[in-house]
Parts: structure tokens; C-alpha cells; sequence
């Protein structure tokens, strides 16, 4: 995985964001609705498949194929990518790194971390149709953005960055 692909996703996601508050009071507040919804499941779509991307290559750098493919296996099932998994994945390949992260959460990026948490609980309520209207404003995309980008690049950095290794 480069760092391209990660850019590019935060880019498509960034522009998705930008389209739909350039929509507001001019679309339909319906409309308006759906798409934040959309780009709050796609968003934790997309934190879950980097997340999956970033253990995999990082396994293929770092074992033979024989180990490599079990950790593929893990990594395929993961889903739903809420702090405590997240810690747990990180933990599978750097206990000292999950603490880290694990210390983060808890003194000066709690808000992150709540911010990952809630996006994949309205990933789920929207998903699973658990409420007729989960409310996703723009205030809160913003949050979840920058959540899901801020953690992705540390992880990034942390696994992938030949200048980190």
C-alpha cells in the first residue's frame, strides 16, 4: 500500500464532504440527509479496509508467505473497526505501539477515539436501519474526518513509513 492510496482516499472522502455542504440549504434537506449518511458508511468502510491494507502489506514486508497468509485471514475478518479492535489489531503486531495508542486515547486524543467509536455505531444504525433517521450533520462528518485521517496516518507511519522502520 503507498501513500498515494491512502491520500486518495481521504481526498475522495474530503470532496464528498465539501459537495454536501455546498448542497445544504440549496438541496432538499432529505437528500442532504442521505448523502452525509452515505459518506459516514463509506468513510468507516474505508477506515476498515485501510486498516486491513496497512496489516497486510505490512505482514507480506515482514514474513514468509506461509505466515503471511494466516495473518491475511485475520485481517479479512475484521470488521467494524471501534477502539477497542482497533487496539487489538494494532496489539497482533506492536504491543508497544497499542499502548501507545491505548495512552493517547485515554489522556489527549480522547475525542478521537470517541469519534471512531460513534462513526462505527452510525455506520451500524444506518446500515441496519435501526432508527428511521440517524442524524449525521456536517459538524459531525468533519469530526469523523479528521478521527479517521489523523489515526490512519499514524498507523501508516507507524507500519508502513520506510523512514519509521
Amino acid at each position: 500500500m503507498k501513500r498515494q492510496e491512502l491520500q486518495a482516499d481521504f481526498d475522495r472522502i474530503k470532496y464528498q464532504i465539501s459537495s454536501v455542504k455546498i448542497g445544504t440549504g440549496k438541496d432538499k434537506d432529505e437528500l442532504i440527509s442521505l448523502s452525509s449518511q452515505q459518506i459516514c458508511v463509506s468513510m468507516c468502510g474505508s477506515l476498515e479496509q485501510n486498516l486491513k491494507r496497512i496489516f497486510m502489506e505490512y505482514a507480506k514486508r515482514r514474513s514468509n508467505s506461509r505466515i503471511y497468509r494466516p495473518i491475511e485471514k485475520v485481517c479479512e475478518s475484521y470488521q467494524n473497526p471501534k477502539s477497542t479492535k482497533i487496539l487489538e489489531l494494532i496489539g497482533l503486531f506492536d504491543s508497544e505501539f497499542e499502548e501507545i495508542l491505548r495512552m493517547e486515547w485515554s489522556t489527549g486524543r480522547e475525542l478521537e477515539r470517541q469519534h471512531i467509536d460513534n462513526m462505527v455505531d452510525d455506520r451500524i444504525t444506518i446500515a441496519h436501519r435501526k432508527k428511521n433517521h440517524v442524524n449525521v450533520s456536517s459538524t459531525k462528518l468533519d469530526a469523523y474526518f479528521k478521527a479517521y485521517t489523523d489515526l490512519l496516518n499514524r498507523v501508516y507511519d507507524h507500519f508502513l513509513d520506510d523512514k519509521a522502520q
